[in-house]
């Protein structure tokens, strides 16, 4: 019964398959018979695409059928589509060298006709097939050339996929900002575009580039907006790469669970579409999965029709990718002769291949890439540089040459100018925050002058004259002891004790003794035993490489920073956990201060408090840097960076 259910299900599937098939067949045979021979060419093409993604040999037979009926008419713009839809037929079949002949050909009709859209299109697919197999100073040839085409024909659409393209060379060259930048260039033409299919391949190669940078997060987060768009647009080629790359991000952080779910959908998607390339990708992948979970037969069978598939196709990173899990997986399973055999013919496969022709390409490309003079030197666009040969006189020559000669002493001379404000500006913005510094520098030396002032004449001064006081109470309560009032006595005494000791304590804030002496942890340290050692607060204190003072003017900045923060925590926080971290390394100090309490909306405090203020005047003039982190509800971590 349940054989016969699966039978009936594939059968409604190879008859809508069937239907769609020969809907599409029907409708352009009966345009076949009816048209002249020209238009039969352009149909059979059609048709050739059409099929493309139901069946590719049927494409392939009707793409054949259009070029040698182009060439009988010798149609010569047939002839040239023609050869271009093989071509990408060939890509499809991961047949770089026969898609390479194809777009050749069509490339070189392409030329005479002038046909300069057609031409842009070539040079973009024939950069796509040197990208594939890392000729990557092919591959920017050829996408500088189409970029330059498409920029004078004002096609956005073209510019944006070639924009594109070149993110993935300086990606591939290891240029990560770089790539970056050409990557957001290319989705602002397709955004305004509204070109679905383009902003789902900026955001997955975005996503690739941000995985580079170990940037997981935002990794994650590009990958699952490509994959939502190319699920609206049923496009099983960007749903299946988008899986594969979302599941090598998955295996990095250890989630083998999540992974291996998601190769096997993208694995499948390929094997559907017959993408030997990313089903070798796929496996390698899916072998790693299988070696680091314990399933090494699992492991072993994938790994080897990985590697099978890469050197059938002649795609390397995949083939070295393949024997690297199986020399990893021989390791593990004890079989260390096979082991070391393959990983002694990965390791000659890599230096006698990869690294040779990577290296050159970098050193051949890496400084020329996007000067103008790039594209002249290589001579990207042979025609251009023979029309403006033929075209040019002498006499227009010298007449141009005036015009430059002009506009570029104009130029010198406003550039100049511009160059004299912008360093007079310069320096006296430089002036200006010298002079600020300075200030702000000079009311902290004042404060901390004042408050050192007060302190002495607190401590040696009213707390001198309270212990004076205290010590002739004593003596006088001894001679005239009343028995109805030694109560009375007794809160006498308690009282000057508290006064003295609220003078003792303040002199001790503004300027304690343990700053000066003995440096900023040991005043740390006291002042967090005296602030909270009676509190509910609990807190604790670490500190680790200081074997030397720091410096004055950072310590005392520092100490006066760590009591804003506290007395906020304190009065403001409702935390019942602190935690103070200072730490030393190099020419760096970092101070750390963490609380678990109700948060606070930095954008909307930071600048309007007048402690918060304080905070970040102090450290601006030991010229550190400040963070806050604050999520309302789970509490607040303020980083406190500078150099010593």
């Amino acid at each position: 019964m349940r054989a016969s259910r699966v039978f009936i299900v594939v059968f409604i599937l190879i008859a809508k398959v069937a239907s769609a098939d020969l809907r599409v067949k029907d409708q352009l045979s009966q345009s076949l018979s009816t048209k002249p021979d020209t238009n039969k060419v352009l149909l059979l093409s059609n048709l050739c695409w059409e099929y493309r993604s139901v069946s590719a040999d049927s494409a392939l037979m009707f793409g054949e059928q259009a070029l040698q009926l182009a060439k009988d008419l010798h149609f010569s713009k047939g002839i040239a589509q023609a050869f271009n839809d093989l071509g990408i037929l060939f890509i499809d079949k991961a047949d770089y060298k026969k898609a390479v002949n194809y777009l050749s050909e069509s490339m070189k009709i392409r030329e005479q006709l002038n046909d300069r859209l057609g031409m842009a299109s070539l040079y973009n697919k024939l950069g796509i097939i040197d990208q594939k197999q890392g000729r990557l100073r092919e591959a920017l040839q050829n996408q500088i050339a189409a970029l330059k085409i498409y920029r004078e024909l004002g096609q956005n659409k073209g510019i944006g996929y070639s924009l594109n393209n070149i993110a993935i060379i300086h990606q591939n060259l290891g240029n990560l900002d770089k790539s970056l930048e050409y990557h957001k260039m290319g989705l602002e033409y397709r955004l305004k575009l509204n070109d679905v299919a383009g902003e789902a391949n900026s955001y997955s190669n975005m996503a690739n580039v941000y995985a580079k940078m170990r940037d997981t997060t935002l990794s994650l987060y590009y990958y699952e907006k490509a994959l939502a768009l190319s699920r609206v647009l049923k496009n099983g080629e960007y749903i299946s790469a988008n899986l594969g790359n979302m599941g090598n991000i998955y295996l990095a952080k250890k989630d083998f669970a999540r992974s291996i779910k998601l190769f096997s959908e993208s694995l499948e998607i390929r094997e559907r579409l017959g993408d030997l390339k990313g089903i070798s990708s796929n496996l390698s992948r899916m072998g790693t999965v299988y070696t680091e979970t314990g399933r090494y037969h699992e492991a072993l069978n994938v790994l080897t029709r990985s590697l099978a598939i890469a050197k059938k196709i002649s795609v390397i990173e995949e083939e070295m990718s393949a024997l690297l899990g199986m020399a990893k997986l021989k390791a593990l399973t004890n079989q260390s002769d096979s082991a070391f055999v393959l990983m002694k013919l990965y390791i000659a496969t890599r230096d006698s291949v990869y690294d040779e022709r990577l290296q050159q390409q970098i050193l051949d490309v890496q400084n020329k890439y996007e000067n103008e003079n790039l594209e002249k030197d290589l001579q990207l666009i042979k025609k251009e540089k023979e029309y403006a040969e033929i075209s040019l006189k002498q006499r227009k020559t010298a007449l141009w040459l005036l015009v430059f000669v002009i506009i570029s002493m104009t130029g010198a001379g406003i550039f100049l100018f511009y160059r004299h404000n912008q360093r007079q500006k310069a320096a006296l913005d430089a002036g200006k925050i010298l002079q600020q510094e300075a200030r702000m520098n000079a009311v902290f030396q004042v404060q901390e002058e004042e408050r050192r002032r007060i302190a002495k004449e607190l401590h040696d001064g009213l707390g001198q004259t309270l212990s004076a006081i205290k010590l002739n109470y004593q003596s006088l309560s001894r001679k005239a002891i009343v028995p109805d009032y030694l109560s009375d006595f007794d809160k006498l005494e308690e009282m000057l004790d508290s006064a003295n000791m609220e003078v003792r304590s303040i002199s001790h804030q503004m300027m304690p003794k343990e700053l000066e002496q003995f440096g900023l942890i040991a005043a740390a340290e006291g002042m967090l035993k005296m602030n909270l050692g009676n509190t509910p607060l609990k807190y604790s204190f670490e500190h680790y490489g200081f074997k030397d003072r720091i410096g004055n003017q950072t310590e005392l900045a520092l100490f006066r920073v760590l009591q804003e923060l506290v007395n906020n925590v304190i009065k403001h926080s409702g935390a019942d956990m602190l935690n103070v971290q200072i730490v030393r390394y190099e020419s760096n100090v970092v101070l750390n201060v963490s609380d678990n309490g109700i948060g606070f909306d930095v954008d909307k405090y930071e600048k309007r408090g007048i402690g918060l203020l304080n905070i970040a005047s102090r450290i601006d003039g030991i010229k550190g840097h400040l963070h806050y982190e604050s999520v309302l509800g789970e509490g607040t971590t303020v980083t406190i960076r500078a150099a010593v």
